[in-house]
């Protein structure tokens, strides 16, 4: 996945309203960190540079850097698991 990819969650695939899991068809996904910021973000709309932005004003005095490299690596997993689509 890069930058200019426009992620969002598989179908079926959603996060809990008020908890840091991910609700799966085959069950649930612990969420930790800001695994659960990063995925509140995608909708299929907004490429992965924009959640970027929007996480480095959540997260003031952040490297833009180490954010970028946390999305791109939560994406990946995700992705990989079938969890997030692009």
């Amino acid at each position: 996945m890069d930058l200019n990819a426009t992620p969002r969650l598989a179908a079926g695939c959603r996060l809990h309203p008020t908890e840091a899991v991910m609700l799966i068809p085959e069950g649930t996904l612990k969420l930790q960190g800001p695994a659960r910021d990063i995925l509140a973000h995608l909708d299929g709309k907004h490429s992965v540079a924009a959640i970027v932005d929007e996480l480095l004003k959540q997260y003031e005095g952040v490297d833009r850097d180490d954010i970028q490299q946390d999305v791109l690596s939560l994406l990946d997993r995700m992705e990989q698991r079938g969890v997030v689509r692009v």
